[in-house]
């Protein structure tokens, strides 16, 4: 057992929070998807030899671009991915920010290898203890769908909220840093659901 502690300090202005997040955002996601899903096929002595380092080289890339996008006044809220899966992290900025969110699956980037280790029921343990602690919330029907968005990340990507007007910003400065840099969709008022998927 052990623990950990950081100490620092920060410019006021800069910091960014997981509840500030505003009606008309886009969102965007800096890592794919799937790393509970790889570790756990390690785990089970399934990984492919040829997949042995996917999620180790995602987990390596440091969030330090939170940094240059902290200096972003539009930049409306910010957190990184892990345990909670994308979900869990993206329901806190919306009831935090009383806000909904309308995410473009087919956009939300996810590591193309895990659909094999789906199929091989390489389902983390935490993907069920998310959706069964906050699935109520979501109206997600297709099974691989929930696995995926539900999945615990280690050493996941940031969630970025940014005004519109600063968008391609974010995009600029994403792809400097060899991150994914395309918008997974956007917030809007306080609706009937918290998180829409089309």
């Amino acid at each position: 057992i052990f623990g950990l502690a950081v100490t620092g300090s920060v410019m006021i202005p800069n910091l960014k929070r997981n509840d500030h997040a505003q009606s008309g955002s886009v969102l965007f996601l800096t890592k794919p998807l799937g790393v509970g899903i790889i570790a756990t096929a390690q785990k089970k002595g399934l990984l492919e030899e040829e997949h042995k380092d996917i999620a180790v080289n995602s987990m390596i890339i440091l969030n330090d671009v939170g940094l240059e996008l902290s200096a972003l006044e539009e930049v409306t809220a910010l957190t990184d991915v892990t345990g909670f899966g994308l979900m869990g992290h993206l329901l806190e900025v919306c009831e935090g920010s009383n806000v909904s969110a309308i995410i473009n699956y087919s956009k939300v980037p996810v590591f193309k290898e895990i659909n094999t280790y789906i199929d091989k029921k390489c389902i983390p343990g935490g993907t069920i203890r998310n959706w069964n602690s906050y699935g109520y919330k979501l109206n997600i029907e297709d099974e691989r769908q929930r696995l995926i968005l539900c999945d615990p990340q280690t050493s996941g990507g940031l969630l970025i909220a940014v005004k519109k007007v600063a968008a391609q910003k974010v995009v600029y400065i994403l792809k400097s840093k060899g991150l994914y840099a395309e918008p997974i969709g956007e917030l809007i008022e306080k609706s009937e659901s918290l998180v829409y998927l089309k």
